[in-house]
C-alpha cells in the first residue's frame, strides 16, 4: 500500500482521541500569497496616482502663493535693483511647449504690464518657479479667449491688479495646470480685484 503524502504546514493534533490535521496546505498558501500579491499592487497603483495629484494640488496652491506673494511686494513698496519699480511686482506665465514647465516672479521696471529680459533676476529679487517635472501650464485665457503667454502686475499703493496677455487685456485670467499621466487638471482663477482662487 503506497503511502499518502500531505503538503501541510503545522501539527497533527488529537482532540477527543480523535486525530485531525490543522493548519494550510500548499494550494491555500499560493492563492492566499497570491490574493495578497493583487491587493498590494492595487494599493501601489492608487498610491502612485493620488500622488500625482498631490503634486498638481500643491503646485497649484503654490502659484496662488507666489501671486499674492507678488501683491505683497508691491503694496509694500519691495525695491528691485536699488529702487521701487514702476509698474510693481508681477507672475510671468507661459503655455507654450517650450515655456509652460516654470514662471516668473518679476519687477516691471518699465511700467509696460509685462515681463522683459532683466527683469526677474534672482540676484536683485526675482525668481524663476519650475513645475514639478509632469506638471505644465496647459492653458492660459483671459476673458475666455486663450493666450500663450500671460502676466499679471500689481502696481503700487493699491495695488491695481492689471492682467495682460500679448495684445489683450482683461478683467479674468485662468490658468489651467495638467499632470501628464493621468491629465488631470486645476485651474488657478484672478480677476482685477486681485482675489486668487484655485477653483476646480
Amino acid at each position: 500500500m503506497k503511502r499518502r503524502h500531505n503538503f501541510m504546514i503545522g501539527n497533527k493534533r488529537h482532540f477527543f482521541g480523535l486525530s485531525s490535521r490543522s493548519g494550510f496546505s500548499l494550494a491555500e498558501l499560493i492563492i492566499s500569497l497570491s490574493i495578497i500579491s493583487l491587493l498590494s499592487a492595487l494599493f501601489l497603483a492608487n498610491y502612485h496616482s493620488s500622488n500625482q495629484r498631490t503634486d498638481l494640488i500643491m503646485t497649484a496652491q503654490t502659484l496662488v502663493t507666489d501671486i499674492r506673494f507678488s501683491q505683497a511686494n508691491a503694496l509694500g513698496l519691495i525695491k528691485y535693483d536699488g529702487q521701487t519699480p514702476a509698474g510693481g511686482w508681477g507672475v510671468a506665465l507661459f503655455s507654450d511647449e517650450q515655456n509652460n514647465g516654470y514662471y516668473l516672479l518679476f519687477a516691471d521696471e518699465n511700467d509696460d504690464e509685462r515681463y522683459n529680459d532683466g527683469e526677474a533676476s534672482e540676484a536683485l529679487g526675482g525668481r524663476r518657479i519650475d513645475f514639478s517635472p509632469n506638471i505644465f501650464v496647459d492653458q492660459i485665457t483671459i476673458n475666455g479667449t486663450e493666450q500663450s503667454r500671460a502676466n499679471i502686475s500689481f502696481l503700487p499703493p493699491d495695488p491695481l491688479t492689471r492682467l495682460r496677455a500679448d495684445i489683450a487685456t482683461g478683467t479674468v485670467l485662468e490658468i489651467r495646470l495638467k499632470e501628464k499621466i493621468n491629465n488631470t487638471t486645476k485651474t488657478v482663477r484672478i480677476n482685477f480685484l486681485g482675489l486668487v482662487e484655485v477653483i476646480d
